[in-house]
């Protein structure tokens, strides 16, 4: 399992952990920039490693492939995406 992986099981397992991604997703989409520095960032701080090329290479964690995604469910369902 990867860091990216793992730290994703960590943050559906962890309110607070969801909080701040949430906080990051929101930052990020206000500004247009800083979503994958700020998710490597917060996971550093967590001691998973990855770069912030590896979080948009997970798109599908980041709610850009359709479904109903982890963020959605985080989010209760309010994660917007930007462009939407």
């Amino acid at each position: 399992m990867t860091d990216f992986q793992s730290f994703r099981n960590a943050v559906l397992e962890d309110d607070d952990l969801q909080e701040q991604v949430i906080s990051i997703i929101n930052t990020a989409t206000i500004n247009g920039s800083g979503l994958g520095d700020g998710i490597a960032t917060l996971s550093m701080k967590h001691n998973y490693y990855f770069t912030s090329e590896e979080v948009y290479s997970h798109q599908h964690f980041l709610g850009q492939d359709g479904d109903l995604t982890d963020l959605e469910l985080i989010s209760g369902g309010h994660y917007q995406k930007s462009g939407c």
